[in-house]
């Protein structure tokens, strides 16, 4: 029988609510809208990690990682010491800079390193899309296997969408999935951050059907006060919560509030 081991998300009361968090191993998918906070959801998995001797990635593909440890500095949860020598977190700079999105030939990767992202019916060229994404994907390899990293956060999922591609939602769907499914091979457990406008919409690019759970974060206006909520649509081999949950971003990070505190 198949064993589920389960990965604490580092938010206390999200555990209780998961039978001990995400199952090791698994993609999961935290969606919604800017200013929800989806990336200190991340920083709560990877801080939760490093406290327990397990290394993390984090994939900049947005936000520069100076500018991520910047922000997170005010949270309690937050400690430097774990981005430093020896490193418990290791941040990768795959942002754009100004308009000028991404260079590919940035990127070296092996001779003859079989292209996992290449599939019947992509296009491939030295400028093409795919050609960038298999370049990380073999970067974050490498760091993975030479850092034995336990827990990655890709932050988020949707900037490599703003590359031409042509809007052809067939071809991105394909390599979305692809890179999370190449992703899921190298034994890691996997927070992918992805983002719309508000988390009643679904994304165009199939990372819904691929990601082991999806958690939905949004915000609303209720009597003039913004509130954020978070609900679970989905979760792989979980009897997980299916209410609607409330919380806060304090100073503590992600706090969610019980119905005796309302």
């Amino acid at each position: 029988m198949f064993e589920k081991v389960r990965v604490t998300t580092g938010i206390p009361y999200l555990d209780a609510l998961t039978q001990g968090g995400f199952i090791k191993g698994s993609t999961n998918l935290v969606i919604g809208p800017a200013g929800a906070g989806k990336t200190i959801c991340g920083l709560h998995f990877l801080l939760e990690g490093a406290k327990k001797n397990e290394n993390g990635l984090l994939v900049a593909m947005q936000e520069p990682p100076w500018a991520i440890r910047r922000d997170a500095s005010n949270f309690t949860f937050f400690d430097h010491n774990y981005f430093v020598e020896p490193e418990k977190v290791v941040m990768l700079d795959f942002t754009p800079s100004g308009w000028e999105l991404w260079d590919p030939d940035s990127l070296s990767y092996a001779e003859g390193s079989e292209m996992i992202l290449e599939a019947e019916g992509v296009p491939y060229d030295e400028t093409s899309l795919p050609t960038f994404l298999h370049k990380v994907f073999y970067h974050i390899s490498e760091v993975i296997e030479e850092k034995k990293i336990e827990r990655v956060v890709i932050d988020p999922l949707a900037a490599f969408r703003f590359y031409d591609y042509g809007n052809d939602y067939g071809f991105l769907r394909k390599l979305t999935t692809g890179f999370l499914t190449n992703i899921a091979s190298l034994n890691v457990t996997t927070v992918a951050i992805s983002e719309l406008a508000s988390s009643s919409e679904q994304s165009l690019f199939g990372e819904e059907y691929i990601a082991d759970s999806i958690f939905h974060l949004d915000m609303l206006s209720v009597r003039g006060e913004l509130v954020r909520i978070l609900r679970i649509s989905k979760m792989r081999g979980t009897n997980h919560s299916t209410k609607t949950l409330r919380y806060k971003i304090t100073n503590n990070g992600i706090t969610f509030i019980e119905p005796e505190d309302e």
